[in-house]
């Protein structure tokens, strides 16, 4: 983002909010430290400045996002030629100015973003809201630098690897529903599809293909005391994501040396129920229920293996010697189910601090994970008269469960014009368990001219060669370092 974009904001927000009949600003901090364990790691934060003026029925919105992101992976495999490690590193810096403008029945919202992206909506609504929808349509790009992965063995074809990742996005998404005194009937459908950008992209290049659609309904009462919401989401997503090395000269070369499809199917059933009381304090109780499902599915086409190493060099002598010698490729598939049940209780406190006004909220939750899954691992060796190909079969199944604590303090002025907040959450593990069994190798195969791969999963009869355990570090060292999140605001309202 230029200075001069920031400049127009600043110039723009400071002659609206002369004329404005509200105004609105925020500074926030958001920080998520997820893991932090001997060989993975994984942390997000990032502010943001906001501020909203209106002017009639305009409505004018900047804002400027600053994310930070830090993930790291060690695998150890059976030797040292499948031990690596994958990290990415950076951060993104995200603009944006949105603008909005009611009609008697009808509104329109334009949202500019520095990604580059654009979102347009158009909303209807009846008097008293008896009915509204909203419908909407955004396009950008995601552009992500700091990709690393590095190979333990010095002599592996490609001992390390520097990418990008960049895509172009489209989102779809219509909702509707209709209000009646205290209650509220609500529903949605929404689509999204990713494209490949690898326009003036050399070297390793990472993008997907992949759409996703998903709906949503819910249902929501509220009283003077009581209030009840009913939620459910569904999420189908078919993921095409591959990796590419792409060389500049008199024409493009292109291979594609990685190639992972994914699909994925979800459900999230969820319950909030809240009690107010005289003095203003109130009580919350809440339920959810989450299901996702897994599948790589078996891909035999040739040039779409999981992984070809092969492919991944630069040098075109050497790629053609190893083409011609020796081919080293990879393919993993299978399925993998998870569930996931949280629930717990809360309680909110408004507590008057001389005139100033204090509102505490804390909550206890209990969380209960589990997944199980069959994956095969298919390791293929092809030399100039033979192909040889073997398949491991393991088992993985594990299970973590604990409770989230949160609490959160605002203060707010007397006028209750200006506030400050912070909220901290924190999970605790009470205990957890991830196993992995490998079940007896397929025999090696040798073929002579080389065949194609299967169209199917060998049929094995499950032998016990090997059982691996992965109990993590003590409990009570997670705390702090693993699943702590803390949200920190300013801001005013005039």
């Amino acid at each position: 983002m230029s200075k001069l974009t920031t400049f127009f904001w600043a110039c723009l927000l400071a002659t609206c909010a002369g004329f404005a009949w509200n105004n609105t600003g925020l500074v926030k901090y958001d920080g998520l430290f997820l893991l932090d364990m001997e060989g993975k790691r994984g942390s997000v934060w990032g502010m943001h400045v906001g501020d909203s003026v209106q002017v009639r029925n305009w409505t004018f919105t900047a804002g400027l996002d600053y994310i930070h992101y830090n993930f790291f992976l060690f695998n150890e495999g059976e030797s040292v030629e499948e031990t690596w490690t994958l990290d990415s590193k950076g951060a993104l810096s995200i603009g944006n100015v949105s603008i909005s403008k009611d009609f008697e029945f009808f509104g329109l919202d334009v949202k500019v973003s520095s990604l580059p992206s654009v979102t347009v909506s158009s909303r209807f609504y009846l008097p008293d809201s008896l009915f509204f929808a909203r419908a909407s349509m955004g396009k950008g790009l995601l552009d992500l630098s700091g990709l690393h992965w590095k190979s333990e063995w010095d002599e592996d074809y490609v001992p390390e690897i520097d990418g990008t990742f960049r895509s172009i996005y489209l989102m779809k998404d219509f909702n509707a529903g209709i209000r009646l005194k205290e209650h509220l009937l609500q529903g949605g459908f929404a689509y999204g599809a990713d494209t490949p950008s690898l326009d003036d992209r050399w070297g390793y290049v990472f993008s997907d293909s992949s759409h996703f659609w998903g709906t949503r309904a819910n249902y929501l009462y509220q009283g003077q005391k009581n209030e009840f919401e009913a939620l459910y989401a569904y999420l189908y997503a078919d993921i095409r994501l591959f990796a590419l090395t792409r060389e500049d000269g008199s024409e493009v070369n292109e291979k594609r040396f990685a190639y992972f499809p994914l699909g994925i199917d979800f459900n999230l059933f969820k319950l909030s129920y809240r009690y107010k009381f005289d003095r203003g304090d109130a009580l919350k109780a809440n339920l959810l229920y989450a299901t996702l499902e897994m599948n790589i599915p078996w891909e035999n086409r040739r040039f779409y293996e999981t992984l070809a190493p092969n492919k991944a060099l630069k040098n075109s002598v050497l790629r053609t010697l190893s083409f011609s010698v020796f081919q080293r490729t990879f393919r993993i598939y299978g399925d993998i189910d998870g569930k996931l049940f949280y629930g717990g209780l809360g309680y909110e406190w408004n507590l008057p601090l001389s005139r100033w006004h204090m509102l505490l909220n804390t909550d206890v939750d209990y969380f209960y994970g589990s997944y199980e899954g069959k994956l095969n691992l298919r390791k293929e060796k092809a030399g100039m008269f033979y192909m040889t190909h073997q398949t491991d079969f393991w088992e993985k199944e594990g299970y973590l469960f604990g409770i989230v604590a949160g609490l959160e303090l605002q203060v707010q002025t007397p006028s209750r014009k200006f506030f400050a907040g912070l909220r901290l959450n924190q999970i605790v593990p009470l205990g957890m368990k991830f196993e992995s069994k490998m079940i007896e190798k397929e025999p090696v195969i040798i073929d002579v001219p080389p065949p194609e791969p299967p169209p199917v999963d060998p049929g094995v009869i499950p032998v016990v060669e090997e059982e691996t355990a992965d109990d993590m570090e003590p409990l009570s060292s997670l705390i702090f370092r693993n699943g702590f999140f803390l949200g920190i605001e300013v801001g005013f309202w005039i």
